[in-house]
């Protein structure tokens, strides 16, 4: 939901809610927290967690790990297919890795393959002087 001003002393002080290891879910005043833990030195910071989201958790329709996220990022986790599709148009603007990451050329079609390995081939050739000894192009 938010970040707070709350410090750690007194979310420490506040009920523990069983949940997984690895999280830490409070409740103080029929309100929910979780903390996060940032930068080098651990910089705990607290977070509001919505209570229809957490009620969401408490349901079994969403795990701790996504109302965690969803308190720091206020937002749920990308989906599966949200993740795809961002690594789709990574590797398009970035296609070097079809060569050497075979498994990358599975988000394409046949056809945006016929269009991608091309510019793939001469960027790394560019970049590494020629294609790796191990490398058999999915175009033939």
């Amino acid at each position: 939901m938010s970040l707070t001003k709350i410090t750690w002393e007194e979310f420490d002080t506040f009920e523990k809610i069983e949940s997984p290891k690895g999280y830490d879910f409070r409740t103080h005043e029929g309100k929910y927290y979780t903390f996060g833990e940032f930068g080098v030195a651990s910089v705990r910071r607290i977070f509001e967690i919505n209570p229809s989201d957490f009620n969401e958790y408490l349901l079994g329709r969403r795990t701790a790990r996504e109302i965690d996220f969803k308190a720091e990022n206020d937002r749920w986790p990308p989906t599966e297919e949200e993740r795809r599709e961002s690594r789709r148009k990574f590797i398009s603007k970035h296609p070097a890795s079809l060569i050497d990451v075979p498994k990358n050329r599975k988000l394409f079609s046949k056809e945006e393959l016929e269009e991608l390995i091309p510019i793939a081939e001469k960027l790394w050739i560019e970049s590494e002087g020629e294609l790796p000894d191990y490398y058999v192009s999915p175009l033939k």
